[in-house]
């Protein structure tokens, strides 16, 4: 930082809240400031529909600090705030921002996503509490301006004060009509406290989640918590720099609304205007051979297609909505790109609906002059979310009404709370047709659906693997068929228990016959999980037996043959398909065929798993 910056003094000015320096009523920046940030430019990167293409927004970024004397922006706000100044250098910072986004074509189809940071947030006596927080995004009347939709990215990376109130501060961003958003979700300071407290409408999970999420399973099991907890919520899922193809697929799958990274776009000081779909993600795809899932067709066909209101909707529309006999009892609302915001409840307009004067109270401008105010936040879940993901976010509270289904990160249509207990229903029905009696896993019709969608998806790597015990009969035979069900069901649950830690399927074929995949995993990590697996059974298998077997690592009992011989400890054993990458026309009775040829190799290896790579050369 140069020395006449440096010696700028801090203003000490009130403000009207009672809080010094930061305040609504401060002077301008001084001399130095200001053409600091006259010589930065803005360049913006989209964040596009990760179903359709559509260009749902642009995040502003500086440019240009290589000319001045800070490396990043994180120093040049750092600099800001020991010089009390950060409320207003961010004030016009935005300015600027909403300048430059004003001057592309078709600007109004976008939303503006702006970063601010922290340590405004909620602070006492900060702009971004007070009116003049809205100069930057008012026309030149002073009005705000009803084409311009914000939101605030809100950034972990810098540890929020414990003695303010963020929630208030949100209320009255929301109140101005500026939506929030939470940036680098995961790997600063806040985390779950601040989607907590906040509230926000965006979650954007942070590059470090995203970098080689296709091939690492705790990063999905990660992004796949992330993504149920926040559609429980009403909260959009932004998926932060993904930069190759198998990241967005991925993304996608998880049910991520939204993508934003190198692979769609780079950060451009060129752009003219904001383009109204992006091509390479309508390819994507449409490059995406694999069937739509059962969940999204069911979705379909039970989903009400009823219409929203729009936020920016006279409140006496509402009378209108719910009139007559066979009306909806609740109405959802979407903003100016069909975004779902929520939904407004009948009941909540008792003493409007049934009011002698209801349609003139609606009218007082004194009660508000939109619909925000009346709107509650509402689960929502894209059309392709699996099932079990759906009937999650009905188990929250915030569900009693239905569930908001969006498609593209539009809106789609309402699932009631009447149809989606029917899913349920059947759910549970073809469920306990399919499961395994004794150990409630998959059972065989599951698993060849599996085995179908894993050759289906050709872009990725899978790992399926059969798994069954060795010497099971004459253990069974020995000691009887009640230990030998507390060994299945011993299996069963270390099966369970591997397969949600690793983001993988179990099943349970039969007998002792088991089945376990990961897809999108190196096949070393994935091999390796399946040998931990396989271990750490003939270790849990040890409890079985009384301290003499254990101690001599064998027992007697009767071979096929009758003939009484000594048998090694309980054990499993398995074969491994490691199917790569790209075309292929492997079947399931190819896999069958591959499995059935190498278990006796199995048995005699040492780790007891024999390894299969298809399809082969």
């Amino acid at each position: 930082m140069d020395e006449a910056m440096a010696s700028v003094p801090a203003q000490e000015t009130d403000n009207g809240f009672g809080a010094p320096a930061g305040s609504a009523r401060k002077a301008a920046l001084p001399a130095e400031w200001t053409r600091l940030l006259a010589g930065l430019s803005v360049a913006f990167q989209p964040i596009v529909q990760m179903r359709t293409g559509r260009c749902h927004g642009m995040e502003a970024l500086l440019r240009g600090l290589e000319r001045s004397p800070f490396a990043s922006p994180n120093d040049l706000l750092d600099a800001a705030c020991m010089q009390g100044l950060l409320a207003e250098v961010e004030c016009a910072l935005h300015a600027k921002a909403v300048a430059a986004f004003r001057a592309l074509d078709h600007w109004p189809n976008a939303k503006l996503f702006l970063n601010i940071d922290a340590r405004v947030v909620g602070v006492a006596g900060s702009p971004w509490l007070a009116p003049v927080a809205l100069a930057p995004f008012a026309m030149d009347g002073g009005a705000p301006d009803p084409s311009l939709t914000i939101s605030l990215e809100i950034s972990e990376r810098r540890e929020l004060r414990p003695d303010h109130s963020i929630e208030q501060a949100i209320d009255r961003y929301r109140q101005a009509g500026i939506g929030v958003a939470l940036d680098d979700f995961g790997v600063g300071f806040a985390g779950l406290r601040l989607l907590y407290e906040s509230k926000p409408d965006y979650l954007k999970i942070d590059r470090y989640f995203i970098d080689g999420i296709d091939q690492d399973t705790r990063k999905r099991a990660i992004a796949h918590a992330l993504v149920g907890y926040a559609h429980a919520l009403g909260i959009l899922i932004i998926a932060e720099g993904v930069e190759t193809e198998k990241e967005f697929y991925t993304c996608r799958d998880l049910g991520c609304d939204f993508a934003q990274g190198y692979l769609i776009a780079r950060p451009s000081l060129e752009l003219r205007a904001v383009p109204e779909r992006y091509g390479i993600v309508e390819e994507l795809n449409h490059r995406d051979r694999r069937k739509p899932n059962e969940a999204r067709l069911r979705l379909s066909e039970v989903i009400e297609r009823q219409p929203p209101l729009a936020v920016n909707s006279p409140k006496t529309e509402l009378l209108e909505y719910f009139r007559g006999d066979n009306s909806p009892s609740i109405a959802p609302i979407v903003d100016r790109q069909q975004r779902p915001l929520g939904l407004i409840r009948e009941r909540d307009l008792k003493r409007f609906v049934y009011s002698r004067f209801g349609s003139e109270l609606l009218r007082n401008k004194g009660l508000g002059d939109t619909l925000l105010d009346l709107v509650v936040k509402s689960p929502v879940c894209d059309i392709s979310t699996p099932l079990d993901q759906v009937i999650e976010a009905f188990s929250a509270e915030e569900a009693s009404d239905g569930i908001i289904i969006i498609e593209g990160g539009e809106y789609a249509g309402f699932l009631s709370s009447g149809a989606l207990i029917r899913l349920v229903h059947e759910r549970n029905l073809a469920m306990a047709a399919d499961q395994n009696p004794l150990t409630r896993l998959p059972g065989n019709a599951a698993i060849v659906r599996h085995i179908e969608r894993a050759l289906q998806e050709q872009d990725r790597k899978h790992v399926l693997a059969y798994l069954d015990f060795d010497n099971f009969k004459p253990f069974n035979d020995r000691f009887g068929f009640r230990q030998g069900d507390r060994a299945i069901l011993m299996f069963s649950e270390r099966l369970k228990a591997w397969a949600s830690g690793n983001g993988g399927f179990a099943g349970h074929i039969g007998g002792d016959d088991f089945f376990v995949a990961l897809s999108g995993t190196e096949d070393e990590d994935a091999l390796a999980r399946v040998a931990d697996l396989v271990a750490q059974f003939r270790s849990d298998a040890e409890s079985l037996y009384d301290p003499e077997a254990r101690e001599a690592g064998c027992f007697e009992g009767k071979d096929r043959y009758g003939a009484l011989r000594r048998f090694p400890l309980l054990s499993a054993s398995g074969v491994a398909v490691v199917i790569a990458p790209g075309p292929h026309r492997l079947t399931p009775d190819a896999i069958n065929t591959a499995i059935a040829g190498h278990k006796a190799i199995a048995k005699e290896s040492p780790d007891k798993l024999c390894t299969v790579r298809l399809p082969t050369p």
